[in-house]
């Protein structure tokens, strides 16, 4: 049965090519800069794609006497010609910002006007993929035809006169383009094991077909499904709606502990996040799993489910769990996170499998509608394995930077965390939550959090730093929330999702650090006097001493 004091009741990619080896430690692959220069070469690629696709499709017009409106055509020509001017605009501005970055040259006042910042990189190219996929979708249809009389009914002249079924949810050519092409980006597994990645419409969407497929073909009725303590809130209320199959929480992250769970109730599958979202950040080492179970007999029948949303592309998954005592390993993410290169553009998730369950999964995606469609495929930055590698450096570095400042500086008001032990558990990276606990009676209720929010955002302000509130992570701009973790009896938190420009960190800390001065004053806590006084600002009868004068501490 499930824990509740534990757990809330709240509201044609083929075989993966070897991974480079991993360099967590090193410098990245990539600057932002080459990272962004890198996706806009692909987006025009991608634009000169779409360009012949228009031609393709005007030839069997001619061909076929189709009639053509070109008032339509106009607007495709004139976009595409925008977006061309555009990316070659673009193209020069980040080749004048890498130059002058990497020759340490002071730009004069004429070139510095082309110098972008990583903000502008991203909002320029996030606004160029949005046209991109405006362009691409302009002329294609959701169930395309195979022929007709007059009128066409296809852009993509892979539909016309195919021998498939023309229908989007069950995925289009784009789509399975996209999924091809994030696979290898992931580096997930090794060369002896054939792997698919099939495209959903959320995080949530890519359990919901895992889990789908876990009911329907390797967990009967009275069987068990062993968690770690925390799984992703709305994972969990989708596992404890289901009345025939027990669910049961581990008593610890501990990879040793999770594994005697599941042997000692025999379960069937295993669910667990390497990294939990709660605000101790606690962690499975994934990796000992792996050798714990790597000569133990009893696992090999067994299904693994892995959320590794939170450390995007930091583990090489299929690479630990290659033996054959081995449980099965399915995999999954949000890719509303960090794979869209923080730009926020569409909901959307995936889930990565051995390519034997590729026909069973790929169909249960289908008839559950969870499928992500082309014109939202189509608005994904065309990542590869450097660049994902690169930017989840970049924000790991920013996010353990944060931490050390915060505390080192503030430690005796708030409690901070940060997985600081990623390298050791073999990590590429340690994602970018920074999460806060204030300390003091009320302090982490919401209503005290939204007020701690506020003065950090117009602290920020003062520090002219770009900071935002809302939940979600992995965006370039650091973001603030009161985070609810839907863990009974747990209070609410806050959650920093670092952003990505080194430049920003002093200024981030200094934020949340007035942030938090600010709050312990207005809020009179007794958290407050005790601090005062062990820095030697107040006396025993409360006066608090400014500019070499004692004040009334409470005033």
């Amino acid at each position: 049965m499930v824990h509740f004091n534990q757990l809330s009741g709240a509201n044609t990619n083929g075989q993966l090519a070897r991974r480079p080896e991993q360099k967590s430690f090193g410098k990245p692959i990539l600057s932002i800069v080459e990272m962004w220069a890198r996706l806009l070469s692909n987006l025009k690629a991608t634009t000169a794609t779409i360009k012949q696709r228009f031609d393709e499709r005007a030839r069997i017009e001619k061909q076929t006497g189709s009639h053509t409106d070109e008032w339509c055509i106009n607007i495709f020509r004139e976009t595409y010609a925008r977006i061309e001017h555009l990316s070659s605009e673009l193209e020069m501005q980040l080749a004048i910002t890498q130059n002058i970055g990497q020759d340490n040259i002071k730009a004069t006042s004429a070139i510095s006007t082309f110098v972008l910042t990583p903000w502008q990189m991203e909002e320029r190219y996030r606004a160029l993929i949005q046209m991109q996929s405006y362009l691409g979708s302009f002329f294609e249809r959701a169930s395309p035809g195979y022929d007709h009389a007059m009128t066409p009914w296809f852009f993509d002249s892979s539909y016309y006169q195919s021998d498939g079924l023309n229908y989007d949810r069950y995925g289009a050519p784009d789509v399975r383009e996209s999924e091809a092409r994030l696979l290898p980006a992931l580096g997930l597994g090794d060369e002896k094991t054939p792997l698919k990645l099939l495209l959903t419409s959320s995080g949530v969407a890519a359990f919901t077909v895992l889990n789908q497929f876990l009911l329907s073909k390797a967990v009967s009725a009275g069987d068990t499904i062993v968690i770690s303590p925390y799984l992703y809130f709305e994972c969990f209320e989708h596992l404890r709606s289901i009345s025939h199959v027990q669910v049961i929480n581990s008593n610890t992250f501990d990879a040793e502990d999770i594994i005697e769970t599941a042997e000692k109730h025999n379960a069937k599958a295993v669910y667990l996040d390497p990294m939990a979202n709660t605000v101790g950040l606690e962690t499975t080492d994934i990796r000992r799993f792996a050798q714990l179970l790597s000569d133990r007999d009893g696992w090999s029948d067994r299904f693994l489910v892995i959320d590794g949303t939170l450390i995007s592309g930091g583990m090489p998954i299929y690479d630990w769990f290659d033996s054959p005592k081995h449980p099965r390993v399915l995999y999954y993410e949000s890719a509303h996170k960090y794979i869209q290169m923080g730009m926020d553009v569409v909901m959307c998730g995936f889930l990565v499998y051995p390519e034997v369950y590729h026909e069973t999964l790929g169909l249960i995606r289908q008839v559950t509608g969870t499928t992500l469609y082309s014109r939202q495929a189509n608005v994904l930055p065309p990542i590869d394995y450097d660049i994902h590698q690169s930017r989840m450096h970049w924000l790991t570095a920013n996010a353990e930077r944060l931490y050390s400042i915060l505390n080192k500086t503030s430690s005796n008001i708030a409690e901070f965390n940060f997985p600081t032990q990623w390298r050791s558990y073999g990590w590429s990276n340690g994602g970018n939550i920074v999460t806060i606990k204030l300390f003091g009676d009320q302090m982490n209720k919401r209503p005290s959090l939204d007020a701690f929010t506020n003065l950090v955002l117009r602290a920020a302000e003062e520090e002219g730093i770009a900071m935002t509130k809302g939940g979600g992570l992995g965006f370039s701009a650091t973001r603030i929330w009161p985070s609810t973790p839907f863990i009974r009896n747990e209070d609410p938190y806050m959650r920093i999702s670092v952003g990505l420009d080194p430049n920003d960190i002093e200024g981030v800390a200094r934020a949340i650090c007035k942030g938090l001065d600010r709050h312990y004053r207005a809020s009179k806590s007794v958290m407050l006097q005790w601090r005062l006084k062990e820095n030697g600002l107040v006396k025993q009868n409360g006066l608090l001493k400014t500019n070499g004068t004692y004040l009334d501490a409470y005033r």
